[in-house]
């Protein structure tokens, strides 16, 4: 039966609830099994600049569009509660099974791709980045201030919030990882770190951005004690101009990054790791 008989609404909402929650919990568990399973036909070795290597799951962390068979596992108004390969459960409007002339067949009904893309996947990928983004802005100076633990793991070292991109106009932008740019300070390596700039010691560079045509540019540095500094054109000047700057910057910083979904997940595994309650 798709849909609870009870003239009880409130209790039919609580044990639709429940039923959800049971269903989730079953699939959870049924997803690590078979993470278990196929671990080591889905790991990949990540090399990094340096010569770290780490093994990196791509089947765990990121999202699979290839099965657009869905369960229907129940109905909330006008929607069907669809559950996927990667135990998401969506709401999709009946409208979009019926107008399309997808054929349920028992329980199971298989959508078109795009269908699938824009209903199923792409919301999950949406709130995946945006919650990696706000995450990252509330907690970035605890991230910086253990850099060890983010180079530790693949899914630390990929991590990729938005907030690390620099560029220049008429040059474009160029972005990259936690874990590149903490290996690079780990390094002290030219071009990112400076032993003494515009009357400060021990800087590493994390952003800059601006035009090579009128000067103006902003950076953003991190220091041991004083933490993230906001520098303009006006307060400092990098070695060799802004020009030279951005470029040794990028050959420091940009690696072939291993794009995946759930930064989230893996930012919050990360913050429960320092401690913090996510």
């Amino acid at each position: 039966m798709w849909v609870l008989q009870t003239k009880n609404v409130s209790l039919q909402n609580l044990l639709f609830s429940w039923c959800q929650c049971l269903v989730l919990e079953f699939f959870s568990r049924l997803r690590a099994i078979f993470f278990i399973q196929t671990q080591a036909e889905t790991m990949k070795i990540v090399t990094t600049r340096s010569g770290r290597k780490m093994p990196f799951d791509e089947q765990r962390w990121s999202i699979q569009t290839g099965n657009p068979t869905c369960q229907i596992i129940g109905e909330q108004g006008d929607d069907f509660l669809l559950l996927d390969a990667n135990a998401l459960l969506t709401p999709v409007p009946k409208s979009i099974i019926q107008d399309n002339h997808y054929e349920i067949q028992g329980d199971w009904v298989t959508l078109g791709s795009s269908v699938y893309v824009h209903w199923i996947t792409s919301p999950r990928v949406r709130a995946s980045f945006a919650r990696a983004q706000e995450l990252y802005a509330k907690h970035r100076e605890l991230l910086f201030r253990h850099r060890a633990l983010v180079l530790s793991r693949a899914e630390y070292f990929l991590l990729a919030p938005r907030a690390l991109s620099s560029g220049a106009a008429y040059m474009g932008g160029f972005n990259y990882s936690l874990g590149a740019l903490f290996e690079a300070m780990e390094q002290k390596t030219q071009g990112l770190y400076f032993e003494e700039l515009a009357g400060h010691r021990d800087l590493y560079l994390v952003t800059l951005s601006g035009s090579p045509l009128s000067g103006v540019c902003r950076y953003l540095f991190w220091s041991e004690e004083q933490g993230f500094l906001a520098l303009s054109s006006s307060d400092c000047r990098l070695p060799g101009g802004f020009l030279a700057g951005i470029r040794a910057f990028k050959a420091v910083v940009e690696q072939a990054n291993v794009g995946f979904t759930y930064q989230d997940e893996a930012l919050e595994q990360l913050l429960m790791e320092l401690g913090v309650e996510v």
